[in-house]
């Protein structure tokens, strides 16, 4: 926000971009979710004069602005203790992406991946690193090379005037280039007694957030039951499309969509499991025009040709075959395309039936 009102963004148009509450932001120590930062990098740079808005942030925050992270490293006695300290406690700062180091012969590198993430993230992460580095180790340890994964969104000249080193683009990840002496380097502000102690208060505090992404976890296990009942409903209705059950949980598409993902299930095996399930109730008494109308399929052909991909059988099979006779299993890749059919893939409505 700083960084944004000296490039002439009024506040207003910050906290619109944030879309936050100023409570939130003056909070120590409160988590904000990856969206609404994503949000907020996203409205900032739109509304920015200077494309390198995020790299000018970096060279805006103190040390000490990063909380215990920023401790941990000035505690450190050489360049690879504050490196590994970094590397471990970064989920305290942001849980997004991953950060590694590697180290040959002749170089230390720094490494951080987020597939589909910001530049402007990362532009800020590799930015505060590179002004630590500096500050903790003096300009004969900075940074031989930096390459971002993204495409520049100024000139390259642009980037290494504000980072003063050698900036490259393109690649599978962001990377910090060091000599290789920077492992040694010694830290003039370390302190050993004091990192102990910031050492215990970080793992106390990396334990809880494991914990809350945990109850986390159990949590969207637990929204599946419900999923799969508003999912019923909405079969019932017509429409058990991702929109219509998303405005029964005040929830977007998308949303329910990661909320799904993050068990290991998604909206289209749910809804083959439910149609088949319903299908195996319905075709003992009911004309196959009924079923097929009543799962929503476009004519009785495709359900036919859905059903049988599903099962290894036709309907008219499934009704006179034995009740406790499994159907038989066919390979996947081998149906018939139709219009309006579910995917082949349905392991959860297999192992029900």
């Amino acid at each position: 926000m700083t960084a944004a009102a000296k490039d002439g963004i009024e506040a207003v148009d910050v906290r619109r971009a944030m879309a936050v509450s100023g409570d939130l932001l003056e909070k120590r120590g409160a988590r904000v979710p990856i969206a609404l930062v994503r949000r907020a990098w996203s409205g900032l740079t739109d509304r920015a004069a200077d494309p390198l808005l995020s790299l000018r942030a970096a060279r805006m925050l103190p040390p000490g602005s990063l909380d215990i992270l920023d401790y941990l490293a000035q505690t450190s006695t050489t360049g690879a203790e504050a490196f590994e300290q970094l590397t471990r406690y970064l989920p305290l700062l942001a849980d997004a992406g991953r950060v590694w180091t590697e180290v040959d012969r002749r170089t230390f590198r720094f490494r951080h991946a987020a597939p589909g993430g910001l530049p402007s993230l990362a532009e800020l992460l590799l930015g505060l690193i590179v002004e630590r580095a500096r500050t903790m180790f003096g300009p004969a340890f900075a940074p031989r090379l930096i390459r971002f994964a993204h495409a520049p969104s100024s000139a390259a000249s642009a980037y290494e005037e504000v980072l003063g080193v050698p900036v490259q683009f393109g690649g599978g990840f962001d990377e910090l280039v060091f000599d290789r002496d920077i492992v040694r380097a010694p830290v003039a502000s370390h302190d050993p007694a004091l990192r102990g102690i910031l050492v215990a208060q970080a793992e106390e505090a990396l334990s809880r957030l494991h914990l809350d992404l945990r109850a986390a976890s159990a949590l969207d296990r637990e929204f599946v039951p419900a999923f799969r009942h508003a999912l019923a409903l909405a079969l019932d209705a017509g429409d058990p499309s991702l929109v219509r059950i998303g405005e029964s949980f005040g929830m977007s598409a998308r949303t329910l969509q990661r909320r799904l993902a993050a068990v290991g299930v998604s909206h289209r095996e749910l809804l083959q499991e439910l149609r088949l399930s319903r299908a195996r109730q319905a075709l003992g008494g009911a004309h196959l025009k009924a079923v097929s109308h009543e799962l929503g399929y476009s004519s009785p052909s495709a359900f036919h040709r859905a059903f049988k991909r599903w099962t290894g059988v036709t309907p008219g099979a499934a009704t006179t075959a034995d009740a406790g006779a499994p159907p038989r299993a066919r390979r996947r890749g081998h149906a018939p395309p139709g219009a309006g059919e579910p995917p082949a893939r349905l392991p959860a409505a297999r192992r029900s039936a």
